[in-house]
C-alpha cells in the first residue's frame, strides 16, 4: 500500500516536471505535439495505477471488517467484493448505510481516473500566450557626426559590400586631396538625400518612411516592443509673429522680408514664403567654372564656401475662419468671410531629440520631443540706413562656419542640406481670386502644394502650420532610417521592452494541482484508516479465490446453496436476500488445526449470525481441517 502510494506520487510529479518543461515552449511538429501529449497521459494512467492500487488494497483489507461487524445480504456481501467493477454497489442503500466506509472508499476508485486521467493533462494545453521580456540590443538612431569624419575620396563600405552615402555632394580645391591647405566645401544635397525627401513628401500619410523589417531588426525578432533613443540633429523652431495688420510694426522690428499687405483679404496670397535671405551661395563665385568646383588663382579661398548665416524661415498665410463680413466691412465687395492672417518665422537649431518607438505588430507610433539646443550658425544680420537686414553682412563675422574647420564644417553642412531639402518645398506662394465676382480658387506657385502642409481638400495650408512645419522636417528626418545605407543611420544599445504572442505549450499548474490534490488526500486518507485496520486486526486479508473458498467452509451455507452451484445468473433471490457475516462457528463437530497445530481451535468463515462469534485478535485461527483427520473419517465411513 505505501509503496503505490509513494509511486503515485512520485508518477505525479513525474507529470508536473514533464508539463512545466513543455510549458512556452514552441513546437510546430505536429507529430511532436502528439507525442508529448501521450506521454503525459501515460504517466497520469500510471498514476491512476499506483493510487488506484492502494485504494484496492486497503478497500480489501475494510470490507472484511465490514463483514465481521455487520450482517448483510449475499446481494451486498457479492456487490462489495464486485465493487472495483461493477457499479451497482452505489444504488444499494443497505450497503450505503451499514458499510459507508468501504462503499465511499469504491466511490473513490471510481473517480480517481475522472481526476487524474481526464482531468490532469487538461492542465497542458497549446495556444496563444504573452511572452514579456527585454533585453540590450542595437537599435537605429541617427549620428550626424559620422558626417564629421567622412571623405569621399575613400568610401565607407557596410558588411554587404553596399557603400555608405553621404547627405551631400562637395566641391573641393584639390580632386586629389594631396596640395597644402586643401579643403572639400558643400555643393548641394546628394541624390539619396533628394530620393529620401521626395518618397517623405509625396506620401499619402503623416508617417515617415521606414524599412519593411524594422520592426524585426529593432525588437530583435518578431516582437512588439517599445524603446527611447536620443540623438542630435538639426531641427526649426517656428514661433508666430504676426496675427493681424497690427503686428506689422513688431514685423518690421523683427527684420520680416514682408508683412500681411501680402495676405488675404488685403493682398492676393493665401501662402507666401521668403526662405531665402542670407542662404549659402550657389554657386559659390561664377568665375569657378572648373569641374568639381575647383577654384582658380584668382579666388580668395578665405571666403569660398564659408557658411555665413542660416537662412530664416518666414511664412504668412491665411486662414478662412468661416465667419461672415459684416456689412460695413472694405472687404465686403470682393470677401465673403473673414480671413484670419499669420505669419510666423523658424530658425534652424542644433536640436536633441528623444523619441519613442513603440512597434506594434504593422504599426510603429513614435513620440518625438524636441530641446532646441542653440542656432546652426549664431548670426544675425545688420541694418541698411532704411532699417532694411542687410542680408549680405551677417555678423559677428567670427560665427562663420569655415571649411577649414573640418569635423565642424562638415556637421553644419549636414544639417543645412536637411533644411535646404525642407526649403525647396517651401519658397513660393498660392494665389487665390476673391468669390466675388468670382470664381475663386488657389493658383500655386509652389512646391508645398506637393506635401501635406496643403489641405489635399480645401488645397489651402493647414491652420496648424508651424506645428505641421516642424513635424514635417522630423519626418524628413526620420525617414533616413528608411535607407541605411546613408551614412548618418547609425546603431545604439538600448533596453527595449518586447512582448510576443507565442504558439506553444501552456501548462496551468493550479488547475493541475487541483486535480491531483484530492486525490492524494484522499488516498492517503485511505492508506491511514488500511495501515490502522491491519494494526487493529493483526493480519492482512485479500478476496482471492482461496480466501472465499476456505471462508465459505460452513454446512449451513452448503444446506441453502443447493442448486446454486453453477455460478450462473440470474441467481437465487431467496440466497441473494439471506443476511450474512464472518465469525467464528459456534459449534463446530471437526477438529481444526491453527498454525502451531492445537487442536480443537474454531473456524473462520462466512454464516448466518447466530451461529458465529466475534473474531479475537491474537487467536490461531486455522482455515481447514487437519489433513490426519480426514482420513481418518474417510475410512470409517469406507
Amino acid at each position: 500500500m505505501i509503496i503505490s502510494f509513494v509511486v503515485g506520487i512520485a508518477l505525479a510529479f513525474g507529470q508536473h516536471l514533464l508539463y512545466k518543461s513543455l510549458h512556452h515552449k514552441i513546437e510546430d511538429d505536429e507529430e511532436e505535439k502528439v507525442k508529448w501529449v501521450l506521454y503525459g497521459r501515460a504517466l497520469a494512467y500510471f498514476s491512476k495505477v499506483a493510487f488506484g492500487m492502494t485504494c484496492i488494497l486497503v478497500y480489501r483489507q475494510r470490507i472484511w471488517t465490514t463483514f465481521r461487524k455487520e450482517a448483510l445480504t449475499v446481494l451486498s456481501i457479492d456487490q462489495l467484493f464486485l465493487a472495483t467493477e461493477d457499479p451497482s454497489l452505489f444504488f444499494n442503500w443497505e450497503a450505503i448505510s451499514l458499510a459507508p466506509l468501504a462503499t465511499t472508499m469504491a466511490l473513490i476508485m471510481w473517480l480517481i481516473p475522472v481526476a487524474t486521467i481526464i482531468f490532469s493533462p487538461g492542465a497542458l494545453t497549446f495556444g496563444w500566450y504573452s511572452e514579456i521580456d527585454n533585453a540590450r540590443l542595437l537599435v537605429p538612431t541617427l549620428n550626424f557626426s559620422a558626417e564629421s569624419f567622412s571623405d569621399w575620396r575613400f568610401p565607407v563600405t557596410m558588411k554587404d559590400g553596399t557603400t555608405r552615402k553621404s547627405l551631400m555632394f562637395y566641391n573641393t580645391t584639390d580632386g586629389l586631396g594631396k596640395q597644402p591647405g586643401f579643403f572639400d566645401y558643400y555643393d548641394q544635397p546628394s541624390t539619396d538625400m533628394t530620393r529620401v525627401t521626395l518618397m517623405n513628401a509625396f506620401s499619402l500619410t503623416d508617417k515617415f518612411l521606414n524599412r519593411v523589417d524594422a520592426r524585426q531588426e529593432s525588437c530583435g525578432g518578431s516582437y512588439n516592443c517599445t524603446y527611447s533613443t536620443t540623438f542630435l540633429g538639426p531641427g526649426y523652431k517656428c514661433e508666430e509673429v504676426a496675427r493681424s495688420t497690427a503686428d506689422n510694426a513688431n514685423l518690421e522690428e523683427l527684420g520680416a522680408p514682408f508683412n500681411t499687405s501680402k495676405l488675404i483679404p488685403d493682398g492676393r496670397n493665401v501662402y507666401f514664403a521668403d526662405i531665402e535671405e542670407g542662404d549659402y551661395k550657389k554657386p559659390q563665385d561664377s568665375r569657378i567654372t572648373a569641374p568639381g568646383g575647383v577654384p582658380g588663382p584668382d579666388i580668395d579661398l578665405n571666403h569660398l564656401g564659408v557658411f555665413r548665416s542660416e537662412p530664416i524661415i518666414w511664412i504668412g498665410y491665411a486662414v478662412n475662419s468661416t465667419q461672415p463680413l459684416p456689412q460695413d466691412s472694405p472687404f465686403r465687395p470682393n470677401w465673403t468671410h473673414h480671413f484670419d492672417q499669420h505669419i510666423f518665422r523658424c530658425t534652424h537649431y542644433e536640436t536633441r531629440y528623444t523619441v519613442k518607438w513603440n512597434y506594434t505588430e504593422s504599426l510603429l507610433e513614435t513620440d518625438v520631443s524636441h530641446e532646441f539646443l542653440a542656432p546652426i550658425v549664431n548670426t544675425s544680420f545688420s541694418r541698411n540706413e532704411g532699417g532694411s537686414p542687410d542680408w549680405q553682412n551677417p555678423i559677428p563675422p567670427q560665427n562663420f562656419i569655415s571649411p577649414y574647420d573640418t569635423q565642424r564644417y562638415k556637421k553644419i553642412a549636414a544639417y543645412h542640406t536637411m533644411g535646404q531639402s525642407l526649403r525647396k518645398f517651401l519658397k513660393g506662394s498660392i494665389e487665390m481670386d476673391p468669390p466675388v465676382p468670382g470664381p475663386s480658387y488657389p493658383r500655386v506657385s509652389s512646391e508645398i502644394a506637393q506635401t501635406r502642409l496643403v489641405s489635399n481638400i480645401t488645397s489651402l495650408p493647414m491652420k496648424d502650420l508651424p506645428n505641421q512645419l516642424q513635424d514635417f522636417y522630423t519626418n524628413i528626418m526620420l525617414s533616413l532610417f528608411a535607407a541605411p545605407q546613408m551614412l548618418v543611420v547609425d546603431q545604439e544599445e538600448v533596453l527595449v521592452n518586447r512582448t510576443r504572442f507565442q504558439s506553444s505549450f501552456i501548462y496551468n499548474p493550479k488547475r493541475f494541482w487541483a486535480c491531483y490534490a484530492p486525490v492524494i488526500w484522499t488516498t492517503l486518507m485511505i492508506l491511514l484508516i488500511g495501515a490502522w485496520n491491519i494494526i487493529k486486526d493483526g493480519t492482512t486479508f485479500s478476496v482471492g479465490f482461496s480466501r472465499i473458498m476456505v471462508t465459505t467452509r460452513n454446512t449451513t451455507l452448503d444446506d441453502i446453496s443447493r442448486g446454486a452451484c453453477l455460478g450462473n445468473d440470474p441467481f437465487p433471490l431467496e440466497l441473494m436476500n439471506t443476511r450474512l457475516q464472518f465469525g467464528v462457528l459456534n459449534d463446530h463437530t471437526e477438529d481444526y488445526v491453527g498454525i502451531e497445530a492445537l487442536p480443537g481451535i474454531g473456524h473462520c468463515a462466512f454464516g448466518v449470525p447466530s451461529e458465529l462469534s466475534p473474531i479475537r485478535r491474537g487467536q490461531p485461527y486455522a482455515g481447514l481441517p487437519a489433513r490426519k483427520h480426514e482420513v481418518r473419517e474417510k475410512e470409517k465411513v469406507d
